[in-house]
């Protein structure tokens, strides 16, 4: 070997050396603070969302107020209708209101 593929043997070996010391460390780090905190703010949007906690574990059935049952059949006759039986329905009133003018 000559003197030049000594000093590139040389450089080879150390920046693999180098970069084997940088992969090690990296894999051998403690869990950052972030990391250690990773998923708590999900739990608190959860909890924050939740009206009453305590209603669940009640056994007493309270009864939802403020829709009566033609207005809740209503709503779900509008969501279960299909997309072009709604379009339909529409553009009667349509032509009724156009009648009307």
């Amino acid at each position: 070997m000559t003197n030049g593929d000594t000093s590139t043997y040389n450089y080879m070996a150390v920046t693999l050396l180098g970069l084997a010391m940088v992969m090690s460390i990296g894999c051998s780090t403690e869990p950052k603070r972030v990391e250690a905190d990773y998923g708590n703010s999900v739990n608190q949007m959860v909890q924050a969302a939740t009206y009453n906690p305590e209603a669940a574990a009640s056994t007493e059935s309270i009864p939802v107020y403020g829709m009566d049952g033609k207005r809740a059949m209503n709503s779900l006759d509008a969501m279960t209708t299909d997309t072009e039986q709604r379009i339909e329905d529409f553009n009667e009133i349509l032509d009724l209101v156009e009648l009307g003018n």
